[in-house]
């Protein structure tokens, strides 16, 4: 069975659209006129393939077809409400598929609906859709069918992607006002040198005045800027272009994330969240009775930062050869002592998953609190900077006045 999107007219010549499913376009016409539903346009929509690289590009831009994941969230716990009231599972996708307002997920469900009616299971339906459903999601749902316990781990999926999301929109809100403020100083300095300074500099030209250095550089920025600002500009979003193509590239993102740890400040603020991630995965897989080994491996994806995942790797082929988890951990050097000694102490006592769980508290709170500290900092040094390049203009103006001023007493 295959999905569909339409634009059709009511019997009334209103404008409706919608998704159904059908065998063909032929199928889907005629069942849409069974409703006293004229079709206008149907197309077929297909599911995105496994790794695409142009969804993978295109969805990083809003508007492109992009799912919130907080609507993710919202259906997972809605399914879970819905499964654990004992409904067959096709029927709580038609219910959840009926309630869900937002095209494109509706589309993604009806696929995901139609694969489960084909005798597929729900994880592997999932699995078909990685672009919104991680490797975290799909072996967790299959660990809940395995276990008969679908409705509890879909409950336990939903508040481990809200605790997520709810860390990440904390981060961003925090060094939202820093990057405002960068770009505020950017457009000003920009409107300065390219509008403001050269009516304001046209002043020295023509006057035998012997200028300082300063006078000298600013009047030859502000040349360069008059003349030649749609060609900054074009560097500049070249340049941005560029590295970001870089980045993605794995020689590129290995370098991003070696540098990312290493900055001083934002560094350790950055391994925190890093190990916030990989902690709360670990501890909710292992809950969910997934294996040691497999919960590594799927907790490894979840951290973000290639330079931790190659670490956590490593700790891999040692515990598939018989050690314990922490002291792989600990000969990695990338992992908090105290960390080490948690997880230690958790698989000592057998409840390794509960250890792993206080850890993931542990390092939340603390990039919570570190957001603080950091935008403390980063806000007086970019007001500092702005206030740095002011007052270079400003003495570069006033110096070659002083020194007229003067001449004319």
């Amino acid at each position: 069975m295959g999905v569909f999107q339409y634009k059709a007219l009511d019997r009334k010549g209103r404008k409706v659209k919608g998704i159904i499913t059908a065998e063909g376009h032929s199928s889907a016409r005629q069942r849409l006129r069974q409703d006293s539903i004229f079709p206008v346009e149907i197309r077929e929509v297909k599911e995105t393939p496994k790794g695409s690289s142009s969804w993978k590009f295109f969805s990083r831009f809003s508007g492109f077809n992009r799912i919130n994941p907080i609507e993710v969230t919202v259906a997972l716990r809605q399914l879970a409400t819905l499964v654990s009231s004992g409904l067959p599972l096709v029927d709580c996708l038609n219910a959840l598929i009926e309630q869900t307002e937002q095209a494109s997920l509706k589309t993604v469900l009806t696929q995901i609906r139609e694969r489960v009616m084909e005798g597929s299971s729900l994880s592997q339906a999932m699995a078909a859709h990685p672009s919104i459903f991680s490797k975290i999601h799909v072996n967790l749902v299959k660990a809940g069918e395995t276990g008969g316990v679908l409705d509890i781990i879909l409950t336990r999926l939903a508040d481990f992607s809200e605790g997520r999301l709810k860390l990440k929109k904390k981060i961003e809100a925090a060094l939202a006002y820093p990057i405002f403020l960068v770009m505020i100083s950017g457009i000003i300095l920009v409107f300065l040198m390219s509008f403001v300074m050269p009516k304001v500099i046209g002043i020295f030209h023509g006057m035998e005045l012997s200028l300082p250095w300063s006078t000298r550089a600013l009047i030859e920025m502000t040349s360069l800027m008059k003349r030649y600002w749609w060609l900054f500009g074009l560097v500049a979003m070249g340049s941005l272009a560029g590295l970001a193509a870089w980045i993605r590239t794995q020689k590129g993102k290995a370098v991003w994330d070696k540098f990312r740890l290493w900055v001083p400040v934002l560094g350790k603020l950055h391994l925190t969240a890093v190990l916030a991630r990989f902690t709360r995965t670990l501890s909710i897989l292992l809950k969910s009775g997934i294996r040691l080994v497999d919960a590594l491996e799927i907790a490894r994806l979840s951290m973000g930062n290639t330079v931790m995942e190659e670490a956590v790797e490593d700790a891999i082929r040692l515990v598939k050869e018989g050690q314990d988890l922490a002291t792989p951990l600990k000969k990695t050097g990338r992992f908090p002592a105290l960390m080490v000694q948690l997880i230690r102490a958790g698989e000592m006592s057998g409840e390794l998953e509960d250890m792993l769980s206080k850890a993931a508290e542990m390092y939340e709170n603390d990039v919570e609190s570190s957001i603080g500290s950091v935008t403390s900092i980063i806000e007086p040094m970019v007001i500092l900077g702005m206030g740095l390049v002011v007052g270079f203009i400003v003495m570069a103006i006033l110096l070659p006045i002083f020194d007229m001023t003067g001449g004319i007493r």
